[in-house]
C-alpha cells in the first residue's frame, strides 16, 4: 500500500476545540443556527456559512463560498500551514468505546487497483457532488475510514504516545480526541515501510468521498494536470480489532391503512414471532426485534447463507410487504443507528412518527470483509461504523 506523509493544514491549538465539528448534516437547523451564531471557530462556518442559503442548481455557486470562508479562516490564523510532511495518530475515547489509527494519505491507485476494497455501491449524482466540491473548494477535511486485518506501526505508534500530543481536549458529547504528529524523517520512512507490506485495506465508512477523490484524478489528468496532491487522499486506518461496527434499525411508516394481525400472520409465516418484553429482547444474527401497537415480539427467521439480515429483511419484508424498493430514496422509512437506545424507538412509533420499528443486530468485521473479497455489497444503512470522525481536524489541502 503507498501510504505517505502530507503537508497538512491544522487548526491553531488554541481554538481546535471550537473548530472541530462534527459533519453538518448531523445537526438539526435548529443546532446549526446555534452553533453558528455562538461559536465564531467552529468549521460549520466554512462548510455551511448559510443555514437558509438556497443553492439549489447553484452547488458550484456554493463551494466557492465555502473556499472563501476556508481562506477567512486561514487570513485569521485559525488554520495554519504545516512546512513539514506528516504523518498523524489520532485516538478518540467515549465512555463506551476508545479508537486509535494512523492518519495519512493513501494512493488512488491503490483503490482502481483493487487493494483498498469497498462494500457499497456510491451514487453517481452524489459522487459528482463530492467531486466538484474536491476540486472548487482544494480541501479535503474530512478523512476516509478504512479497516486494516492487522495492526500496523504498533510499536511506533505506542511510542509517540507516551510524548505530548499535538491535541487534546473533549467535546461536549463527552467524547475525548488525541492527536499526536509524526513528523521525523526515520518516523516517516518507518511507517512508510510498514504500510507498503500492506496488502489490502476495506473502506469502513467513506465510499463517496473515497470514489470522489478517484473521479477528481481523472479529470486533473484529463486537464493535463499530474500533480501529487491529487493522486492521494486523506485516510485514517484503524486495525479490525479497533473498529467497532452497530447496527442500522428500520423504523416504517404506512401511507394506508394495515392490519396488524394480517402482518402479524404474514411474519409467522416467514419465522417464528412471539411476543416478548423489552428487557427479554435479545438480537442476534437472524433474529430481529419488531415493536408495533406497543408490543415488542422477537422474530426468528432462517439464515441464507451468506445473506445479512438487512438484506433479507428488504427482500422479504420491506419490499413484498411495504412495497419498499429503494430505502435510499423511500420517504416512508427512517433509520435509527445503532447507539439509538430500543425504548427511544419505541417512543418514535407510539408517537406516530413510524407504525413499525425493525431492530437489527450488527454485522461483525469478518462479514464486511468477506462481503468486500467478494465484491459484494450491502443495502443502504447495513452498518453503523464508529468511531464518527470530526471535521476540520486535520485538512488535507490540495492547493
Amino acid at each position: 500500500m503507498k501510504f505517505k506523509p502530507f503537508k497538512a493544514v491544522l487548526p491553531a491549538a488554541d481554538k481546535v476545540h471550537l473548530v472541530a465539528s462534527r459533519s453538518y448534516v448531523s445537526y438539526s437547523k435548529e443546532d446549526l443556527v446555534e452553533k453558528l451564531s455562538g461559536n465564531p471557530y467552529t468549521f460549520l462556518h466554512v462548510i455551511h456559512p448559510d443555514v437558509d442559503g438556497d443553492y439549489r442548481g447553484r452547488r458550484i455557486a456554493y463551494f466557492e463560498e465555502v473556499r472563501k470562508n476556508y481562506e477567512k479562516f486561514l487570513n485569521d490564523d485559525i488554520f495554519t500551514h504545516e512546512d513539514n510532511q506528516s504523518f498523524f495518530i489520532y485516538r478518540q475515547d467515549t465512555p463506551e468505546f476508545s479508537f486509535q489509527g494512523l492518519l495519512g494519505a493513501v494512493a488512488v491507485q491503490d483503490y482502481e487497483q483493487g487493494k483498498i476494497k469497498i462494500h457499497e455501491h456510491t451514487i453517481s449524482q452524489r459522487e459528482g457532488r463530492f467531486t466538484d466540491y474536491l476540486d472548487t473548494t482544494g480541501i479535503n477535511a474530512e478523512p476516509v475510514l478504512l479497516m486494516s486485518k492487522e495492526e500496523t506501526c504498533s510499536n511506533l505508534m505506542e511510542r509517540v504516545c507516551s510524548e505530548n500530543p499535538l491535541y487534546c481536549f473533549t467535546t461536549t458529547d463527552r467524547v475525548k480526541h488525541t492527536v499526536w504528529q509524526i513528523s521525523s524523517t526515520e518516523d516517516i520512512e518507518e511507517v512508510e515501510s510498514e504500510m507498503s507490506r500492506v496488502n489490502e485495506l476495506y473502506i469502513a465508512d467513506g465510499h463517496h468521498r473515497s470514489a470522489s477523490s478517484v473521479a477528481l484524478k481523472q479529470r486533473k489528468l484529463e486537464e493535463g494536470n499530474s500533480d501529487e496532491v491529487y493522486q492521494y487522499f486523506m485516510v485514517l486506518v484503524l486495525s479490525q480489532a479497533q473498529l467497532k461496527i452497530l447496527g442500522f434499525h428500520r423504523l416504517v411508516k404506512c401511507v394506508v391503512e394495515f392490519d396488524l394481525n394480517v402482518f402479524l400472520s404474514d411474519l409467522n409465516k416467514t419465522g417464528t414471532l412471539h411476543e416478548v418484553n423489552e428487557q427479554e429482547l435479545q438480537l442476534a444474527e437472524g433474529k430481529i426485534g419488531v415493536y408495533a401497537a406497543g408490543k415488542w415480539y422477537a422474530f426468528q427467521f432462517e439464515k441464507e447463507k451468506n445473506v445479512i439480515d438487512a438484506e433479507w429483511l428488504s427482500k422479504n419484508i420491506l419490499h413484498p410487504i411495504f412495497g419498499i424498493e429503494d430505502e435510499r430514496t423511500d420517504k416512508r422509512i427512517l433509520h435509527a443507528d445503532g447507539l439509538v437506545p430500543s425504548h427511544d424507538i419505541a417512543k418514535m412509533v407510539d408517537e406516530g412518527k413510524a407504525d413499525f420499528a425493525f431492530l437489527l443486530h450488527p454485522i461483525s468485521t469478518e462479514t464486511l470483509m468477506r462481503i468486500s473479497d467478494e465484491g459484494s455489497t450491502m443495502p443502504p444503512k447495513s452498518t453503523y461504523i464508529l468511531p464518527k470522525l470530526r471535521s476540520g481536524l486535520v485538512i488535507y489541502p490540495m492547493r
